[in-house]
């Protein structure tokens, strides 16, 4: 596909200007990218706020440039909102429960389920418009039970590292609200199985590894009592 400049550099993406509220999603390694384009339509078509799709060509996707700022930008910005900011996460989480996934979609490893799962939705992942909030990045979408999104985020949202004062001000409180709004019982058993592929996706430092292992030992002996 034609592209224009870059305008956003991920993980393993790239982000380019395709004309009028229209970008280019590039995979860095050239990977297809069209499983992830198709679950994307899936999921718009069933009324959750994914990004429109035009095209997917191999390593390409053509779709709707999302302009606002994330959910963690507006962590930082306004930690006083992080209460809020939990609760839109969770209420997200929850619509995407009720969406049934795709026959051909992979299945997550540990407990089966029919629910169509991000695996990555973190404040990261939601862009705020001003029609409402769209989550992006939808690389690790599979098959499975819901409360393995849940744990997923749960598992973000405990341990990931955090280097502004403001963000460390509001996890807590945004981590409160988000457990107040999923199941954490229905959550927990999926927790080990959401750290081993943290691990697995990316280079972790020996911090993350460490807050990883400390929560993973803390909510078990939650789970004990």
């Amino acid at each position: 596909m034609q592209v224009g400049s870059l305008i956003a550099a991920g993980y393993d993406c790239e982000i380019f200007e395709a004309g009028p509220g229209r970008v280019v999603r590039r995979s860095r390694d050239g990977r297809s990218l069209e499983r992830e384009a198709a679950v994307m339509r899936h999921a718009r078509r069933h009324g959750f706020p994914a990004p429109e799709v035009f095209d997917a060509d191999g390593p390409d996707i053509l779709m709707e440039h999302v302009a606002g700022p994330s959910l963690l930008e507006e962590t930082a910005r306004a930690p006083g909102r992080a209460a809020e900011h939990g609760e839109l996460l969770a209420g997200l989480l929850r619509r995407l429960s009720a969406v049934r996934s795709p026959g051909w979609l992979q299945a997550a490893a540990g407990r089966p389920g029919n629910r169509l799962l991000h695996l990555d939705l973190h404040p990261g992942n939601v862009l705020l418009t001003g029609d409402g909030p769209r989550v992006v990045d939808w690389a690790n979408a599979a098959r499975g039970a819901p409360g393995a999104d849940a744990a997923c985020t749960w598992l973000i949202l405990a341990t990931a590292t955090v280097t502004e004062p403001s963000l460390e001000e509001g996890r807590a409180r945004l981590l409160a609200a988000f457990l107040d709004g999923v199941d954490p019982a229905a959550a927990r058993p999926h927790l080990r199985a959401a750290a081993q592929r943290r691990r697995a996706e990316r280079d972790l430092t020996a911090e993350e590894q460490a807050e990883i292992d400390r929560f993973l030992a803390s909510e078990a002996g939650e789970a004990s009592l």
